[in-house]
C-alpha cells in the first residue's frame, strides 16, 4: 500500500525521532538501552559509504556529491571534510537547520525559491530544504559527479519511484556514480510505508533503463540486512 508522509509528518518525525504518524512498527524497532531506558533515534556514519568511498571519488579528488533525502545524515559533514562539494536535499527545513546547529557548522540562510538553502561558510556544504522533484540541473549550479542514496529511494512513494529515478538521472553528469543503500527489513512488505520493501526486480524496473547496476556488498544491521548497490550511467 502506498502511504506517503506529508512534509509536516516528516518534520514531526525529526522533532520526535522515530515517532511514526501511522501505527506501523518494524519488528525489533523498539529497543532499550543498556540500563533499560528507551533508545533515541541517532544517525550514525554509514560504514558502507566509508568502505566504498573510492567507488565514488578518489583520495584528493574533489567531486560534486548529491545526498538525497539527507535529513541529519552524518555523511554530509564527513563527505565535505573529505574535500567533496556536498549538496543535500530534504523536505524538512527543521531537520536541515537543526543539523547545521548540532554539527556546529557556521552557515548562512539563503532564500532560493522554491528552496531555503543552509550554506556552510567554511565547509563546502549546502542543504536545500524543499521538494525533491523541484530540484533542477542548475538549482545548485551544476550537475553531480556522485550520488549517495541511503534509503531515499526506499522511502519514495510507490507511485513516485519512476519520477524519482528520472529526476536523479537528470541531475547526474555523464559518467556519474551512484551508491544506493537498501535495507531488507523483516516483514516490511506488509507495511503501509515508508520505508518500502525493495527487491532486485524493482531496482531493475525503475533504474534499469538509465543505469547499470549490481549488488556489491551487504551488511547486517541488527535483525536486518543492508544491501549496497553500485550504479553508473549506461
Amino acid at each position: 500500500m502506498d502511504r506517503d508522509w506529508t512534509t509536516d509528518e516528516w518534520n514531526n518525525w525529526w522533532k520526535n525521532p522515530g515517532e511514526r504518524p501511522d501505527d506501523d512498527q518494524m519488528e525489533g524497532e523498539h529497543t532499550e538501552g543498556e540500563h533499560g531506558d528507551d533508545c533515541d533515534y541517532a544517525p550514525t556514519l554509514s560504514e558502507m559509504l566509508v568502505k566504498h568511498k573510492n567507488l565514488l571519488f578518489s583520495q584528493g579528488q574533489s567531486s560534486r556529491m548529491f545526498v538525497t533525502f539527507c535529513g541529519k545524515a552524518l555523511e554530509l559533514k564527513w563527505l565535505a571534510e573529505q574535500g567533496q562539494i556536498v549538496v543535500g536535499n530534504d523536505c524538512s527545513e527543521f531537520a536541515l537547520e537543526t543539523y547545521m546547529k548540532e554539527q556546529h557548522i557556521e552557515y548562512e540562510t539563503i532564500k532560493q525559491d522554491p528552496f531555503v538553502v543552509f550554506k556552510g561558510k567554511s565547509l563546502p556544504l549546502a542543504l536545500y530544504a524543499g521538494n525533491f522533484f523541484d530540484f533542477k540541473p542548475d538549482t545548485a549550479g551544476d550537475k553531480f559527479d556522485c550520488v549517495w542514496d541511503s534509503a531515499s529511494f526506499q522511502s519514495t512513494g510507490i507511485s513516485d519511484r519512476q519520477r524519482y529515478v528520472e529526476t536523479i538521472v537528470s541531475l547526474m553528469k555523464p559518467g556519474a556514480k551512484y551508491l544506493l543503500s537498501i535495507t531488507d527489513f523483516k516483514g516490511l512488505e506488509k507495511w503501509k510505508g515508508p520505508p518500502y520493501h525493495i527487491t532486485d526486480e524493482i531496482v531493475e524496473e525503475t533504474f534499469g533503463r538509465f543505469l547499470k547496476w549490481k549488488v556489491i556488498d551487504q551488511n547486517p544491521w541488527g535483525p536486518y540486512m543492508e544491501r549496497i548497490f553500485f550504479l553508473e550511467m549506461k
